[in-house]
C-alpha cells in the first residue's frame, strides 16, 4: 500500500497522513449536474407535449404541412424527391424551432434557481427550523452572534487559538467565527459565499475547550477542513441543483401530468404524425425513479465531503487529535430497537451523514476515499443511459432543423462518440482509482475486473431502456420500441465484452504505470487514451443496436462460389474468410480506428520507457518490448511467405475454370476468395503472435499483444505486394501474359491494413487468453514439479538499444497516419452516404 498511495497522492502514507487524497467530491457532483442534466432533458422533452398551446402548435404544423400539394413525396430517388424533402424541413421548421425553445428555456431555468439557491444559502442556513416541516427553515433568524469577543481574556484565548488552527489547515483569510448560544450539539457548520466565508459554533462545544482540548480541535479541524478541500461551494450547490431539478422539473410535470388525467383525452393528433405522449402511470413512475436517482446522488456527495473533511481533519490534528474524532461519531440508530434500528442504520446510509463505522474505516484506512463502489458506476451508467433515452428526440429534432431529415447513421455515430466518451472517462477513472487505493497484488482487485464495468453497462442498459417502459412512446429515430427488451439480450452482452476488455487494458495500464509515476500525468494520459481509443467503438455499437427487427451484431458468411461450389473445401474456404460484421464494417470507415488501436499499445509502452529512464529503476521495459516486436515480425514473415506460397498451392488444387473465374457483383470469384484468404493468413498469425507474447512476457501483455499484432499487420500487409506479385507471375487468374512487377495501390494498402487491425483484434483477444491460460498452467505444474525457480537458471537478458525501439514505433506511427490519410477520400464518401440516410 505504501508504494501505492505515495504515489497516488505525492504523500508519504500513515495512520492519517492523507490530506492530500482526493474525496471524490467534484466527481460525484459532476454526477450529479449530469443526472440533473439527463432527467430535465427528458422530462422538458415530454413536458413540452403536455402543454395544450404546445401540442397543438406542433400537430398543426405537421398537419398543415402534410396537406401541402407542393410535398407530395415521389420515388425515394431523383431531384423531386430531394425538392419535396426540403419543402418539408423548411415548413416543419417552426415546430422544432418551438420544441428547441422550450428545452432551453427549461434549463436556463434549471440554472437560474440553482445558481439563486446556492447564492442565498447563508440566508437560509442562518434561519430556524419550521416547526411543522424541521426540514424546511422558518422566516425567523437563529440567536447568532460574532464569536469570539476579544474584550473577554478567555475569549481572546479562543481567538488566538482559532487563528492558529487556520494557519496550520492553510485557510487564509480566516472565517467569521459565528456562536449559536440554543444549540444542544457540540458541532459546527462552514457555510458562505467565497468572498466571506462563515462557521457556526456550537455553545457546548466552546465549554469542550476547556474540559476536552481535543475534542474541541478536532472538530474546528472538521469544518476548516471543509474550507480547505473546497467543498462549501459543491455542498450547497448540490443543494441548490436538487431544489431546482425539484421545483422546475419534477413538481411542473408532475402537475401538467395529472392535469392532463383529469382533464381528459390528449389533443387530436394528424394521421401520419407519431404520438409523443406517455400515459400517466408510466409518466409519474419514471419520474419518481429520475427523482430518487437524482436524491441518492445528491446525498452521496454529501457523505464524501464529509469523510474528506473527516480524513484532512485527522492528517492535520496528528494521533492524539485523530484518537478524539471517533467519540465526535453519534450512532443515530444507538438507543432503539432492533427492528427500527436496522432500519435507521439503512436510511441513514442513504442519507446526508456517512455511517459512524464508515467514517471509522476512513480513518483507519484513508485510502477508501479513492476507492470507487460499484453503486458509483451503476448510477453513472443509469445517468448516461437516461440521457441516451432523452438524446434520440434530441438529435432528430436537430437533423431535421439542419438538414431536413431524420436522424440517420452519422448522427448515431456522432451522438455515440459523446456518450461513448463519458462512459470510456468514468470507466478509466474509477478502475485507477480502484487499482490505485489497493496493494500491488500479483492479481488486481476483483472489482475492477468485473464489477466495474459490470456496473456502468448494467446501469447504462437500465437507464437507455426508458422507451420500452414508456407506454404509447414511439420515438421517430428508434426502432428500440419495435425490439422490445430484446434489443437487450442482443446487444448487451457485446457491450459488456467491450467494456471489460477496456478495463483489462487499464488495469494493465495503472499497475505498469502507477508504482513509477508520480502525481497525475500518467493518470491523464490513460483516462484521455481510454477516451480517443474506447468512444468510437462505442459509437459503433449503438448506431448498429437500433437496426430494426435483425441482429447487427450476428455475423454473417460470405456467399458460396457458382464455380467451383462442388469442392466442398473450397466452398467452405469461400464463406468463412468472406465473413462480415457489421460493427467491424462501420469501425473500419472511421479513421479512429487505426489511430486509437495505436495509442492502446503507444501510450503506456512510451509512459513506461519514459518513467523508467527518468527513475532510474530497475524495472527495464525494453526487453519485452524487444520481444513482442521480433515475435510481430516473425508473424508478418509467415504471412508474406505463406502468401507467395499461395499462387503455386492453388494451382495444384483447383481447376483451371475455378481459378480463371473472376466473379461478378453478385458472385465470388476466385481473386476475390484468394484475398480474403490472405486476410485470413494474417488474421491466424495475428492470433499466434498473441499467444506466443502472452507466454512469452509476464506484465503488461495487452500494450505488447497490441504493438507486435500491429507490426504483424503492417508486415502482412507490406508483403501483399509480393504476393500478387507471385500471382501475375505464375498467371494464377488467368492474365494473357506474366506480370512479375510489384503492384503498389497506396488506397488499397491503406485499406486492407485497416481490415487486417481490426479482424487481427477479434483473433487476439480469445489468443491473448488462451496464451495467459497456458502460461498460468505451465507454471502451476512447474511449481509443483520442482518448487521455486531456480536464480542460476535464468538467462542474463539481451541488452536493447533505445534507438532501435525508437525506430520501430515511429515506423508502425508513420504507417497508421499514412493509412488514415489515404483512406481518407474513399471514407468521405460513405461518410456522405450516412449523412444523406
Amino acid at each position: 500500500m505504501t508504494v501505492t498511495r505515495e504515489t497516488f497522492t505525492g504523500r508519504r502514507s500513515g495512520p492519517w497522513a492523507s490530506r492530500g487524497l482526493p474525496g471524490g467530491t467534484t466527481s460525484r457532483l459532476v454526477l450529479l449536474i449530469a443526472a440533473v442534466g439527463a432527467g430535465g432533458l427528458y422530462v422538458f422533452l415530454q413536458a413540452y407535449f403536455l402543454v395544450p398551446r404546445n401540442a397543438d402548435f406542433f400537430f398543426g404544423t405537421f398537419s398543415r404541412c402534410f396537406r401541402d400539394p407542393r410535398i407530395g413525396l415521389p420515388e425515394q430517388s431523383g431531384h423531386a424527391f430531394e425538392e419535396a424533402r426540403r419543402l418539408m424541413a423548411t415548413c416543419q421548421q417552426p415546430a422544432f424551432v418551438d420544441q428547441a425553445q422550450w428545452v432551453g428555456i427549461g434549463f436556463v431555468l434549471l440554472c437560474g434557481v440553482s445558481l439563486a439557491w446556492y447564492l442565498s444559502h447563508p440566508w437560509w442556513v442562518t434561519r430556524n427550523s419550521c416547526r411543522r416541516f424541521p426540514a424546511l427553515p422558518s422566516l425567523r433568524s437563529r440567536p447568532l452572534s460574532r464569536f469570539p469577543s476579544k474584550e473577554d481574556p478567555d475569549g481572546r484565548e479562543i481567538a488566538e487559538y482559532l487563528d492558529q488552527q487556520c494557519r496550520a489547515a492553510g485557510v487564509q483569510p480566516s472565517p467569521v467565527w459565528m456562536l449559536d448560544a440554543l444549540a444542544r450539539s457540540s458541532n459546527g457548520l462552514a457555510f458562505g459565499v467565497p468572498w466571506r466565508r462563515r462557521v457556526i459554533i456550537d455553545a457546548p462545544l466552546v465549554r469542550c475547550f476547556h474540559t476536552d482540548r481535543d475534542l474541541f480541535r478536532v472538530v474546528i479541524a472538521h469544518e476548516l477542513a471543509h474550507l480547505r478541500n473546497r467543498d462549501v461551494d459543491k455542498t450547497y450547490l448540490a443543494f441548490g441543483i436538487w431544489w431546482a431539478f425539484l421545483t422546475v422539473a419534477v413538481m411542473p410535470f408532475g402537475v401538467l401530468t395529472l392535469h392532463r388525467a383529469w382533464s381528459g383525452e390528449p389533443p387530436v393528433i394528424p394521421p401520419g404524425v407519431v404520438q409523443y405522449l406517455v400515459d400517466v402511470p408510466h409518466a409519474l413512475g419514471l419520474m419518481a425513479a429520475l427523482t430518487v436517482l437524482v436524491h441518492l446522488i445528491r446525498n452521496s456527495v454529501l457523505r464524501a465531503r464529509e469523510l474528506h473533511a473527516d480524513a484532512t481533519a485527522a492528517a492535520q490534528s496528528g494521533y492524539e487529535g485523530a484518537a478524539a474524532i471517533p467519540r465526535a461519531l453519534l450512532d443515530p440508530a444507538a438507543g432503539q430497537g432492533s427492528a427500527r434500528a436496522a432500519f435507521g442504520r439503512l436510511t441513514h446510509r442513504l442519507g446526508y451523514w456517512p455511517t459512524p463505522e464508515k467514517r471509522r474505516r476512513v480513518l483507519r484506512e484513508p485510502a477508501l476515499l479513492t476507492r470507487p463502489t460499484v453503486w458509483e458506476t451503476l448510477g453513472a451508467g443509469v445517468v448516461v443511459g437516461v440521457f441516451t433515452a432523452s438524446a434520440d428526440d434530441l438529435v432528430d429534432t436537430l437533423f431535421r432543423l439542419l438538414w431536413g431529415k431524420l436522424n440517420t447513421r452519422m448522427g448515431d455515430l456522432t451522438v455515440g462518440c459523446v456518450i461513448g466518451a463519458g462512459l470510456a472517462g468514468v470507466l478509466a477513472a474509477a478502475v485507477w482509482r480502484t487499482v490505485a487505493a489497493s496493494d500491488l497484488e500479483p492479481r488486481p482487485p476483483r472489482a475492477a475486473w468485473l464489477a466495474l464495468p459490470a456496473g456502468l453497462v448494467g446501469g447504462y442498459l437500465a437507464g437507455a431502456s426508458l422507451p420500452l417502459i414508456t407506454d404509447g412512446t414511439e420515438l421517430p429515430a428508434t426502432t428500440l420500441e419495435d425490439q422490445g427488451f430484446a434489443w437487450l439480450l442482443r446487444a448487451g452482452p457485446v457491450l459488456l465484452a467491450g467494456a471489460v476488455c477496456a478495463t483489462v487494458w487499464i488495469v494493465s495500464a495503472a499497475r505498469g504505470l502507477l508504482p513509477r509515476a508520480r502525481g497525475r500525468t500518467a493518470l491523464y494520459a490513460v483516462v484521455a487514451t481510454s477516451v480517443v481509443s474506447f468512444a468510437p467503438w462505442f459509437a459503433v455499437w449503438y448506431s448498429v443496436r437500433r437496426i430494426g427487427q435483425s441482429n447487427g451484431f450476428q455475423p454473417a458468411l460470405g456467399d458460396a462460389p457458382d464455380i467451383g461450389s462442388t469442392i466442398g473445401w473450397y466452398t467452405v474456404l469461400s464463406r468463412w474468410t468472406g465473413f462480415t460484421w457489421q460493427p467491424l464494417t462501420v469501425q473500419g470507415r472511421l479513421p479512429s480506428t487505426l489511430v486509437g488501436l495505436m495509442l492502446l499499445w503507444l501510450v503506456p509502452l512510451t509512459l513506461l520507457l519514459v518513467l523508467d529512464k527518468a527513475r532510474g529503476t530497475n524495472m527495464d521495459i525494453r526487453p519485452q518490448i524487444r520481444t513482442a516486436l521480433l515475435i510481430g515480425l516473425a508473424g508478418g514473415a509467415s504471412v508474406i511467405t505463406a502468401g507467395i506460397a499461395l499462387p503455386f498451392l492453388a494451382r495444384t488444387a483447383l481447376p483451371p475454370a475455378v481459378l480463371h473465374y473472376p466473379g461478378t457483383q453478385q458472385d465470388t470469384g476466385f481473386p476475390g476468395v484468394y484475398w480474403h484468404t490472405y486476410i485470413a493468413l494474417a488474421c491466424i498469425a495475428q492470433g499466434v503472435v498473441a499467444v506466443l507474447i502472452s507466454i512469452t512476457v509476464q506484465r503488461h501483455r495487452p500494450a505488447l499483444v497490441l504493438a507486435g499484432i500491429s507490426l504483424t499487420a503492417l508486415a502482412a500487409d507490406l508483403g501483399r505486394a509480393l504476393a500478387f506479385a507471385a500471382v501475375g507471375c505464375t498467371r494464377l487468374f488467368g492474365a494473357p501474359a506474366r506480370r512479375c512487377s510489384l503492384p503498389f495501390a497506396p488506397e488499397v494498402l491503406a485499406e486492407d491494413l485497416r481490415t487486417m487491425a481490426l479482424r487481427g483484434l477479434l483473433a487476439a483477444i480469445p489468443a491473448t487468453l488462451l496464451g495467459v491460460g497456458v502460461r498460468a498452467l505451465a507454471r502451476n505444474r512447474m511449481t509443483t514439479q520442482h518448487g521455486t525457480d531456480q536464480a542460476g537458471g535464468r538467462r542474463k537478458p539481451v541488452r536493447t538499444r533505445t534507438w532501435a525501439l525508437a525506430t520501430a514505433f515511429i515506423v508502425l506511427i508513420a504507417a497508421d497516419v499514412a493509412a488514415v490519410v489515404i483512406a481518407l477520400p474513399g471514407d468521405q464518401y460513405v461518410w456522405e452516404t450516412w449523412l444523406r440516410g
